[in-house]
């Protein structure tokens, strides 16, 4: 992973404006990983992918985390703080690195493989075109995609006629060896002490700093630019701390 400068994040962010939030995470990553393929990041499985993104959040914004959450039982509002190292999660033990897996139970034989981005954007735009989201027709769907042979009492068959039951083993399983792909954060209401968890998407979080930072960085752009007749590469080449002076010196 490299080091971004401000004139590749705005660029990356730029590139996002109009994309759903996968892709705009996506192009993020990319250009914080320009030796690798596009191919190859929309081929991590989500664990891998968030875990990244994580790594990178740190890179670029620091290690502390700052969010909000609603009581669902009172509707306070809570002010939470994690450390990036307390959303890594502890990684498989057994395989989690390979791109196949397989799965016997109910009598069902299946060679799956972890779901990845194309996976969710797949099911995402089929929820959007259908009108909503239904979670265990999702579910399935995305978990069909996973599975790469399947039989039943030596007999193939296919991934639709899995039984609930046989789904629902097969999401404990990949939830096993991809335990990243969803981290919950457990919070305790310090009003009517209801305790609850939260999921956390880092993927969300990241989109949504980088975004308040490309506004802000604009506005100190054509500040500067205004102020001292400067090219946004110049001032972009500047460094944080430089900026920071600069706009002071306008303010004084």
């Amino acid at each position: 992973m490299k080091s971004l400068t401000a004139e590749e994040l705005l660029g990356a962010w730029e590139l996002g404006l109009n994309a759903p939030l996968l892709r705009k995470a996506l192009y993020i990553l990319a250009t914080a990983y320009p030796e690798q393929p596009p191919d190859a990041l929309l081929q991590l499985s989500i664990g891998q992918r968030d875990l990244r993104l994580l790594q990178l959040r740190e890179r670029l914004f620091g290690r502390q985390l700052s969010n909000t959450a609603v009581c669902p039982q009172c509707e306070q509002r809570l002010e939470w703080e994690n450390s990036v190292s307390d959303l890594v999660a502890e990684p498989a033990q057994h395989g989690a690195a390979e791109h196949e897996h397989v799965l016997d139970t109910d009598g069902y034989h299946i060679r799956f493989r972890l779901p990845n981005s194309t996976d969710v954007a797949v099911v995402l735009n089929d929820a959007r075109d259908h009108g909503g989201t239904e979670t265990e027709k999702s579910q399935r769907q995305l978990l069909s995609r996973c599975v790469l042979a399947l039989e039943h009492s030596a007999a193939e068959c296919e991934p639709g006629q899995l039984p609930d039951a046989v789904i629902q083993s097969l999401a404990q399983r990949i939830e096993t060896l991809d335990p990243q792909a969803e981290i919950r954060i457990r919070l305790d209401c310090p009003e009517c002490s209801h305790s609850w968890d939260v999921l956390f998407d880092i993927a969300a979080y990241l989109c949504t700093e980088v975004n308040d930072w490309a506004e802000q960085m604009l506005w100190t752009v054509y500040r500067l630019a205004s102020a001292y007749g400067w090219s946004e590469r110049d001032i972009l080449g500047l460094s944080p701390v430089r900026r920071q002076l600069y706009l002071g010196m306008l303010e004084s």
